[in-house]
């Protein structure tokens, strides 16, 4: 994350100015050059980060409200400021996590054949970030109806990459996403092996198969 440069507060100095019959309205107080707001959103980035960086080598179920608030550095009551339960805070990560993943398949992926590099891509991503990979692919919590949404939300856009030529939203796609995220799973659980490029090569029948243009 790059610094923040510090915002400068300038008063006004030298000739009075016209008296004015309303009252004038004070400015927001600034600390450390940051406003009520923006050190409200960087606490909350904070956490999201946080949550992402002990569940990475904890698991889900040891990243509690109070090892993320350390991990932080925030006190408990920063964390009820931005968010009103851990499940809320885990989305946020997965959110970003999520976000994170597509963006670096999207700088990695490149080659004559896209769904091939999008797979390849993907998986590099996952073996280069393993703790993440595994808490927010193998134990990804779908009883809740939120989290379910945004895993709905994730194949979806996973679909996209891995089976574009389908149509969004077909079973043809669906089940071909599911199969790959399924092998995908099932990699991680295995210590991902083989090499990202083999695993790629073996979902890739099941992207052809669902591709019409390019079965």
């Amino acid at each position: 994350m790059s610094p923040r440069s510090p915002l400068r507060h300038a008063e006004a100095r030298g000739a009075a100015a016209p008296r004015s019959t309303q009252t004038a309205k004070a400015p927001p107080r600034l600390y450390g050059g940051l406003s009520a707001e923006q050190r409200q959103a960087e606490r909350r980035d904070r956490l999201i980060v946080a949550a992402i960086q002990v569940s990475a080598r904890t698991g889900r179920e040891g990243a509690t409200v109070a090892a993320i608030c350390a991990e932080a550095g925030l006190t408990a009551r920063y964390f009820y400021e931005s968010f009103p339960n851990r499940e809320a805070l885990f989305r946020a990560a997965f959110g970003r996590v999520q976000d994170e993943l597509f963006a670096r398949i999207a700088a990695q992926a490149s080659g004559r054949d896209p769904v091939l590099a999008a797979l390849t891509a993907f998986f590099a991503v996952l073996a280069e970030y393993p703790g993440p990979a595994r808490v927010f692919l193998v134990e990804l919590d779908e009883t809740e109806a939120e989290m379910k949404a945004l895993g709905r939300a994730a194949a979806a856009r996973f679909g996209a990459l891995f089976v574009p030529d389908a149509e969004p939203g077909s079973l043809a796609q669906a089940g071909a996403t599911g199969a790959i995220i399924q092998i995908a799973r099932r990699w991680i659980q295995e210590g991902f092996k083989p090499a990202p490029e083999k695993v790629a090569a073996i979902c890739l029948p099941f992207a052809r198969a669902a591709n019409p243009q390019r079965g």
